[in-house]
C-alpha cells in the first residue's frame, strides 16, 4: 500500500513539475541544467524566489523552502566554517596554507574562503572531471580578483593524485552522495590521506539523511540528464573508515536533523 501511494505521489509530482513547475525559475533551471548542476546549486544558495507570473514565484518559494534545499544551504555554510577553521589552524602551524578540492564543481565555497583570507599566504587548486565547472569557477574567481589553479582530474584515480606541491587541506563536498559502495569511499579517503602531510586536514560532507530521498531520485535528473541516484551513509561506517586510515575527527558541524554532517578531520 505504501508503495502504491508513493507511486501516485511520484506521478502527480512529475505532472506538476512538467506543467506548473515550468513557471518556477528554480524548477525550470533543474530541468534544463540538472538537479545537481553548479548553476542549480548557485540558485539554491542565492535563495531568492523567482518565476513567471505571481503563481510562478509562489511555486519557486515552495521549491526553495523545501527541507532538502535548506539542508544543502546549511551544508555549504558549515563547509565554509570548517574550511576556514582548517586554514586558520594551518596558518598557525606553518604560516601558509594550500587547499585542494578533489571534485569542486563551481567551487563557490573555495572562492568564498580565498576571499576571506585575501592578503594571506593561502592558495587553492580545484579539480573536477567536468571542465565546464572548472571554467565557471575560473571566471567567478577572476571577477572577484581571486587567483585559483585548476586541473581536470579524476578524484578516484591514483595517477591523478600527483602534485608539484602537496596540499595542506583537501576538500570533498557532496562527492560521497553518489556512491553506494563502501570500498569506493575507502579508496577515495585513502588517496586523500596519502596525499596529505602529517597534521594535514580533510574537510568533507556526508549525506547521512534526506527528507525525501526516494521521491527526489525518481522525479529529478542530474546534470548529465540521468535519473538521480543519491545515497545516504551511516556515520558509524564513515567514522570507522576514518579511524582505520589514521584520521582523527576534530569538528562535526551539521543541520539540526543531522542530514548533512560536515567533518573536519586531521591526519595523525
Amino acid at each position: 500500500m505504501n508503495k502504491f501511494i508513493e507511486n501516485i505521489q511520484i506521478g502527480v509530482l512529475k505532472i506538476v513539475v512538467d506543467t506548473l513547475g515550468k513557471l518556477s525559475s528554480g524548477i525550470s533551471l533543474a530541468q534544463k541544467e540538472g538537479f545537481t548542476s553548479g548553476k542549480m546549486l548557485d540558485y539554491i544558495y542565492k535563495n531568492e524566489p523567482s518565476g513567471r507570473l505571481f503563481i510562478g514565484k509562489i511555486i519557486d518559494k515552495i521549491y526553495l523552502d523545501h527541507p532538502g534545499w535548506q539542508d544543502v544551504r546549511n551544508r555549504k555554510n558549515n563547509l565554509v566554517l570548517n574550511l576556514k577553521e582548517a586554514v586558520n589552524l594551518t596558518l598557525k602551524e606553518k604560516g601558509e596554507a594550500r587547499i585542494l578540492d578533489v571534485a569542486s564543481g563551481p567551487a563557490r565555497y573555495i572562492i568564498e574562503t580565498l576571499e576571506a583570507f585575501k592578503g594571506q599566504n593561502v592558495t587553492a587548486e580545484i579539480r573536477d572531471l567536468d571542465i565546464r565547472w572548472l571554467m565557471e569557477a575560473k571566471e567567478t574567481a577572476k571577477s572577484r580578483g581571486i587567483d585559483i589553479e585548476y586541473k581536470s582530474a579524476n578524484a578516484l584515480e591514483e595517477s591523478d593524485f600527483q602534485f608539484n606541491k602537496n596540499p595542506d587541506i583537501i576538500v570533498a563536498s557532496g562527492f560521497y552522495d553518489w556512491f553506494d559502495d563502501e570500498n569506493v569511499i575507502r579508496k577515495s579517503m585513502s588517496l586523500i590521506y596519502n596525499a596529505l602531510p602529517v597534521n594535514g586536514y580533510f574537510v568533507f560532507s556526508i549525506q547521512a539523511g534526506h527528507s525525501a530521498l526516494s521521491l527526489t531520485n525518481k522525479i529529478f535528473k542530474d546534470f548529465n540528464n540521468h535519473q538521480l541516484k543519491m545515497v545516504t551513509w551511516d556515520m558509524n561506517i564513515i567514522n570507522s573508515i576514518l579511524k582505520d586510515l589514521g584520521f582523527t575527527v576534530i569538528l562535526n558541524r551539521s543541520d539540526d536533523k543531522g542530514h548533512y554532517p560536515v567533518i573536519l578531520a586531521k591526519k595523525i
